[in-house]
């Protein structure tokens, strides 16, 4: 795999950033509270697969990202967050996953901050 400036892609290099965007999908389905069989079915795949994607152990094709992104209603840009251009994954990245718990929260939190961002903007609230 070409890298930066010519360089190659270690194996190392290139499962950190398939981990990166592993967790960022997990991270973008959970504030929508879609569950992975509801997004399985929205891009005609088994919850199964969503799992393999979301914990590394399936590496996701760019087509099939894409699709996640539009059923996200996303950008595909978001699953790139924290690789750098260069491909280097940000150290937050690195770190062990959160629990099923605490990514709720997080997604809770998260969701509460945007609705509350929205209507201090006057933007519509979906639903």
């Amino acid at each position: 795999m070409a890298g930066h400036h010519g360089t190659i892609m270690r194996t190392a290099d290139a499962d950190a950033i398939d981990q990166a965007i592993s967790r960022n999908i997990r991270q973008q389905r959970l504030p929508k509270q879609l569950s992975q069989t509801e997004l399985g079915d929205a891009i005609g795949v088994t919850f199964q697969q969503i799992q393999k994607y979301e914990t590394g152990a399936n590496r996701i094709s760019a087509a099939r990202l894409l699709s996640v992104a539009q059923a996200l209603g996303i950008p595909i840009t978001v699953f790139f967050g924290g690789i750098d251009r260069t491909g280097e994954v940000a150290q937050a990245h690195l770190g062990a996953p959160l629990s099923l718990k605490a990514e709720r929260q997080v997604a809770r939190v998260t969701a509460a901050y945007l609705i509350s961002a929205m209507r201090r903007c006057g933007t519509a609230l979906p639903g």
